[in-house]
């Protein structure tokens, strides 16, 4: 088939389609049109506006704890009197006193004044801790010192100090293990300290209290101060901004392109049927069937002269390619195309099987023109040896 050939079967089946869809065409244009037009609307005419949070300030506040403890009795290390600080062990033996000092300071971002309060505690108790709970057997508390301060501002510090004899604190605790007559929990030491903030930061009312607690682990010659347990305390205060909402590309771009297509879509549509250019008529169709059977059956076709003495044999008419293809089956015989196409045969016996395939003009099959002899045996005109 030739190049124009191509096309104007490409062209009937574009027609084809738009007959037989046309409608569902037009449903998706329009529903097109409307998002292509909401979409464009929004960014443009309508954008809205979003609330955002911003934070304008902050605060935090923390507490922490420094030690130290002086050597008391001759040693081969140490002299007599040297203060030792922020050591990760210290010797019962030698530096039996643990001094210590626990100071809460706070940073905020547009200042503040507050009055803060720490108070210092001892505590000692019996713990057994299991896999979901801890069972405390005994406690006993004892107050260390309390510090308070007004108008406290950001980065001043509020101290208080603590110190005891580390090897009385665990003799202490012996002693109650024995007079209980032992406890199967575990004796832990510890200083917690309880601060109390009120007043104002960055402008906000403040009321925030916290506990942080120094352990104090102990074996048979040394005791550790350990990491400092507890929380720090913040706040922060947001403003709400109103802005309009913008939109990217997709939308500022796409919704127009979007409008765009669908109308032209629809309104070429409604152009082509009211000119005439979508219209496709039986005989259209019938051509186009045709074609589609003849692509599925070119297996069974060759394209062939046949010789005068086939063409005069007398003629049965088949009215479609599919059934000239079954015929050739049944007989075990092939299908010949005219070098044309203008028409298919099967020889077998004393017959000559044809089908005259329709044509664009008219809805096809064999007309009384299309059987008489001299029409059909054009091809001896070709013909240069049978």
């Amino acid at each position: 088939m030739s190049a124009g050939g191509d096309r104007d079967q490409r062209g009937l089946r574009v027609r084809a389609v738009l007959d037989e869809w046309g409608w569902a065409i037009a449903l998706v244009a329009v529903v097109v049109i409307g998002v292509g037009g909401y979409v464009t609307y929004t960014a443009y005419a309508a954008p809205g506006t979003t609330v955002e949070e911003r934070q304008v300030s902050n605060w935090e506040g923390n507490g922490s704890y420094t030690t130290s403890a002086t050597v008391t009795e001759p040693n081969p290390l140490y002299a007599e009197g040297t203060e030792l600080s922020d050591r990760p062990a210290y010797f019962l033996s030698v530096t039996p006193r643990l001094d210590g000092t626990f100071a809460f300071e706070y940073r905020a971002t547009r200042g503040g004044a507050v009055d803060v309060t720490v108070e210092q505690t001892l505590v000692l108790r019996s713990v057994a801790e299991g896999e979901d709970s801890t069972t405390e057997y005994w406690r006993l508390e004892e107050p260390l010192d309390t510090a308070t301060a007004s108008g406290v501002g950001p980065g001043e510090s509020v101290r208080s100090t603590f110190s005891r004899n580390v090897s009385r604190v665990v003799n202490r605790a012996e002693n109650v293990t024995e007079r209980l007559g032992g406890t199967p929990g575990r004796t832990s030491i510890s200083v917690v300290s309880s601060v109390e903030v009120e007043g104002e930061i960055n402008g906000q009312s403040v009321d925030r209290d916290g506990t942080y607690r120094l352990p104090i682990g102990v074996d048979s010659s040394t005791y550790r101060p350990g990491e400092v347990d507890g929380e720090s305390l913040s706040g922060s205060t947001a403003e709400r901004i109103t802005r309009q909402r913008t939109y990217g590309p997709p939308w500022r771009i796409g919704g127009p392109v979007a409008l765009l297509v669908g109308v032209v879509g629809l309104g070429g549509l409604a152009y082509g049927r009211h000119a005439g250019l979508l219209g496709f008529s039986a005989a259209e169709r019938a051509r186009l069937e045709f074609e589609s059977t003849r692509q599925e059956f070119d297996d069974w076709i060759t394209t062939a002269r046949l010789p005068p003495t086939v063409l005069d044999r007398p003629k049965v008419e088949v009215d479609s390619l599919s059934g000239l293809v079954d015929t050739a089956i049944d007989v075990d015989a092939r299908v010949f195309e005219r070098p044309d196409g203008t028409a298919f045969y099967v020889p077998h016996e004393d017959l000559l099987y044809v089908y005259t395939p329709p044509e664009a003009g008219h809805a096809g099959g064999v007309t009384e023109t299309d059987s008489d002899a001299p029409d059909l045996m054009d091809d001896t005109d070709d013909v240069d040896e049978p």
